[in-house]
């Protein structure tokens, strides 16, 4: 078998397996419990050859970084990190100094000075210019094609923009472009500019194709990026919070989308471990899955096993998938207590809790062929509970109606049960809520003994049994006044 401390690697890999099926694990610790219980399913399965290929796994995730998750930028929040024009806009805001973002001509100066140091771009920059240079988005150009953005000093040069993101050029655009002789929208033509100092930029991510027409310098995102972060390294503060914020959130949206970050690389290679190893996994996880199912059909005999002074009695009509007990069947305090076995509304039933709400109330066993009857019953729902026995070790339990009564019955005997607790001057357990629920009395919550037990159904069904000794066994007294609340709001209502 593996070594605990070697639990590491299926660890790393539950989370990002389960990730696919909506589990998502809190810490490595956590993880541990699952693996406890996944070595305990496999170890009948062939169990050298899987645990040779898992002790390869472990190797390789123990050699990967632990990362976190960026926080989402602005634009993934708002789910329009993929619209090229949000980003277009966003460029260009800060790139105008008419707009009230504080940063006047700095950085404007800044990104055409690093363009004019490209080797690819024989673009000259003089900061006597600065003053007099015009920005403009979306110009319509005199053959009715519209570029992205025109920077442009009157009767010396401009620069042509076309922003690409995922999307390809289309209708050769570029091109069009290109043989447009004018940009009527901001009365500029060409003839009024120097061949040579008509420049052309079209912005696309590292991995695009190239534009369609050779006049375009291709200059990436990524060198974007990089340029305003630098940007910002050099100002030191000089600019209004708000503003560097918003640039420092849309150089983060740049590299999340178009970079790999530490963690995305971390997610891929651990992606690619889960098909390597698909097969062993699908072998553990297999195994669980049909120890979970035997658990779920007898968790009551379980249970029963597990208790001391119980006696496992026969109960006529009681289910074949429910257990009846005798708790103390030889003192005059004996008490018969039934197990609902199964998965969905797995619960445990003073054996008076479920009754007639005719023929003087009397206790019925099986399943009524009507719906008047009135029950509590004290649930531990493994399968809407299975992430946290699982994933956190915690086991939660809640007494609740039956639906086949109605709310004013429930407040009822909820109220019963506050007021009889009030007036004893019965202090609950620490481990029992009463709740403000209508359907629901009270909630207990017990942690589930795993790091006790080599297997992890032993250990739940140790921290169940641990439940039913602390609720029932050494607090009598709560299940009087629960008993009583219920009969007498019963005879009351009814």
């Amino acid at each position: 078998m593996l070594r605990y401390g070697d639990r590491e690697w299926i660890t790393i890999q539950l989370a990002h397996i389960n990730s696919h099926i909506g589990t998502s694990f809190q810490s490595r610790s956590t993880a541990y419990r699952i693996c406890d219980t996944l070595i305990s399913c496999v170890a009948p399965l062939h169990c050298v050859s899987v645990e040779k290929r898992l002790q390869e796994l472990v190797q390789r995730l123990n050699r990967l970084p632990e990362t976190d998750e960026p926080p989402p930028t602005t634009l993934q929040i708002l789910g329009r990190n993929h619209q090229e024009q949000d980003w277009q806009r966003l460029l260009f805001h800060f790139l105008s100094p008419k707009e009230g973002h504080g940063l006047n001509h700095a950085l404007l100066e800044h990104l055409l000075s690093s363009l004019s140091d490209r080797d690819d771009l024989d673009y000259t920059f003089s900061r006597l210019d600065l003053q007099d240079i015009k920005i403009e988005t979306e110009v319509v150009t005199s053959n009715d094609t519209r570029p992205d953005a025109v920077l442009w000093l009157p009767g010396d040069w401009f620069i042509c923009w076309e922003l690409k993101l995922w999307a390809s050029e289309t209708h050769e655009q570029t091109r069009a472009y290109i043989d447009a002789s004018s940009f009527p929208a901001i009365d500029l033509s060409k003839d009024d500019v120097p061949v040579d100092n008509r420049y052309y930029i079209y912005l696309a991510p590292e991995s695009a194709s190239p534009p369609e027409a050779n006049e375009f310098v291709q200059i990436s995102w990524e060198w974007i990026a990089s340029e305003l972060q630098a940007f910002l390294a050099k100002s030191q503060g000089g600019y209004p919070a708000r503003t560097t914020a918003q640039l420092e959130d849309f150089i983060s949206t740049i590299q999340q989308e178009l970079t790999m970050t530490e963690h995305q690389e971390n997610q891929q290679e651990k992606a690619q471990l889960y098909f390597d190893y698909y097969d062993e996994l699908q072998d553990v996880q297999s195994a669980f899955e049909n120890q979970w199912d035997d658990f779920t059909d007898n968790w009551g005999l379980r249970l029963a096993g597990e208790l001391d002074g119980v006696e496992i009695v026969e109960i006529p009509d009681l289910p074949d998938n429910h257990v009846g007990i005798e708790l103390n069947p030889d003192s005059e305090d004996s008490d018969r207590w039934i197990f609902r076995q199964g998965s969905s509304w797995a619960g445990i039933a003073k054996e008076q809790w479920r009754r007639r709400r005719t023929d003087n109330h009397v206790v019925i066993y099986g399943a009524p062929d009507d719906d008047n009857y009135a029950h509590i019953t004290l649930y531990h729902r493994l399968e809407k509970n299975r992430k946290k026995a699982i994933q956190n070790g915690i086991l939660e339990l809640t007494l609740w109606h039956g639906n086949s009564s109605d709310n004013q019955f429930y407040k009822l005997v909820n109220e019963r049960v506050s007021n009889k607790i009030d007036e004893r001057g019965y202090e609950l357990p620490p481990t029992v809520d009463l709740t403000s629920r209508t359907g629901n009395i009270l909630t207990a919550t017990y942690n589930i003994p795993i790091a006790e037990h080599d297997d992890f159904f032993d250990a739940y069904t140790a921290g169940l049994g641990g439940a039913f000794v602390d609720l029932v066994v050494e607090n009598p007294e709560l299940i009087t006044i629960i008993t009583e609340a219920f009969e007498e709001s019963l005879d009351e209502y009814y």
